[in-house]
């Protein structure tokens, strides 16, 4: 019986040896592994239906996701590059792009950038967050866009006789909201402040104070990105002048201790008449409670967009958003990227994703789409890519900006905790010791 058994054993392993000894059939369905972030309220439902064209056309391509939390996404796509542990393709913020292609951790696409339309099909500023600056390499592709925009009560306006031309430069939108303030409205039983604005416990602190600081001419790096210059004479002005309307009561004090979507919820409610956001708080303001919207509200029946004021050196806005990209130690670069370029440069992909998310399109021609070429809150985004900025790609971007965020955290205590009027001396302190921090980051990528 023994041997019987031991036959028979011996028989099964020669069976399994010769079935993976066997060649194995080309062509079969590949399973392509996708990360990504929750751009929208149903992330993973958006997603499947965004891809759903896609699959249909490429049977043997099958798209698995998973979503990370943004909290967590950092960590988990910087562990994955250290190692061969990875997925197929990767959504990265576009401030993170240079930091994990530093690490040389994303397969070079810049043979297949022809395939998508070229780099003048895409958003310029979003452009800027494929590769790493002067590295003539293209490792991600612009995706969604981000860019911020001024929303303002229109019922607010007309009571005070203020129009859009009232926010046109610095000077007469700080003079709106003094008149704003002034007036202590009340509308259906709430009153109106003049601004709102997030403090230092906002995820954007440092997105929040760059159009400022673009305004007035400043910048964080020179220009071959080899020196700080956050302590320049116009980038302190910038600052100087975005957190002293809060230093002067133009924003509720209890405002600098909520986020942007606390700030976004009080503006929703009634409760403030100007604020900044991006191309989802008009989705918000345009679907229904049920559905996570805003639509039923006095803010939804009473609203426009205007874009920024314009600074002394100009009118900027942050341009940020995500890029796609490939791991360089992906199992299947080919297939991923034909889910790439789908996703980047297809019409309807790109539309539809960009109405379930609220984000703005990567791709250029998407903007002539009715969707974005006659509402006239998503008219003022269209034009706001134009004047549109972003950080430089650079390796170490992603230690700067929690440098950053952490000095301009300080600044806001300084702003809160003071009394009697804001001491310009006291934002250039803090901005010399940013650059100083600054400094010891940038000497070390160089080496």
């Amino acid at each position: 019986m023994f041997k019987k058994l031991l036959c028979f054993a011996l028989f099964a392993a020669l069976i399994l040896s010769a079935a993976s000894c066997a060649p194995k059939k080309e062509g079969g369905p590949v399973t392509i592994n996708m990360w990504m972030m929750p751009n929208s309220l149903e992330p993973l439902r958006d997603i499947r239906e965004t891809l759903k064209p896609f699959e249909a056309t490429h049977p043997n391509i099958k798209v698995k996701v998973t979503v990370l939390d943004w909290g967590a996404a950092w960590s988990k796509i910087t562990t994955a590059a250290t190692s061969n542990d990875v997925p197929d393709i990767v959504q990265l913020g576009s401030t993170w792009v240079g930091s994990i292609s530093g690490m040389g951790a994303l397969l070079d696409l810049s043979d297949k950038v022809t395939e998508l339309g070229g780099p003048k099909a895409f958003v310029p500023a979003a452009w800027k967050s494929s590769g790493l600056e002067k590295s003539n390499k293209t490792t991600a592709i612009p995706w969604i866009v981000d860019a911020r925009a001024m929303f303002y009560r229109t019922d607010v306006f007309k009571k005070l006789g203020l129009t859009a031309a009232d926010l046109e430069t610095w000077d007469k939108f700080k003079a709106t909201l003094v008149k704003i303030k002034q007036a202590k409205l009340t509308i259906e039983g709430l009153e109106i402040f003049p601004l709102g604005m997030p403090g230092k416990n906002d995820w954007n602190v440092v997105h929040n104070l760059s159009p400022w600081i673009w305004g007035a001419g400043g910048d964080y790096l020179n220009q071959n990105f080899s020196s700080s210059i956050i302590n320049s004479p116009a980038a302190t002005d910038g600052v100087y002048f975005y957190v002293n309307l809060a230093k002067e009561g133009l924003v509720p004090p209890e405002y600098l201790e909520l986020n942007t979507a606390q700030v976004s919820s009080n503006f929703n409610n009634g409760s403030v008449a100007i604020m900044v956001d991006g191309p989802y708080e008009v989705r918000t303001l345009t679907t229904p409670p049920a559905q996570g919207g805003a639509s039923e509200g006095i803010t939804a029946r009473n609203y426009a967009v205007v874009p920024y004021p314009k600074g002394p050196k100009g009118r900027f806005t942050f341009v940020g958003g995500s890029d796609l990209a490939i791991f360089r130690q992906a199992q299947h670069k080919a297939e991923a990227f034909e889910v790439i370029k789908y996703l980047t440069t297809d019409t309807n992909a790109q539309l539809n994703y960009c109405k379930a998310s609220g984000f703005l399109p990567a791709k250029l021609a998407i903007f002539n789409e009715p969707y974005f070429s006659v509402d006239p809150a998503r008219k003022v985004f269209r034009e706001a890519i134009k004047y549109g900025k972003t950080y430089p790609c650079v390796s170490y971007w992603g230690i700067l900006e929690p440098i950053l965020t952490r000095r301009f955290g300080i600044l806001w205590d300084y702003v809160t905790g003071s009394e009697g009027k804001l001491d310009k001396n006291q934002i250039a302190k803090q901005l010399d010791m940013a650059k100083k921090e600054m400094e010891a980051v940038i000497q070390q990528g160089k080496k």
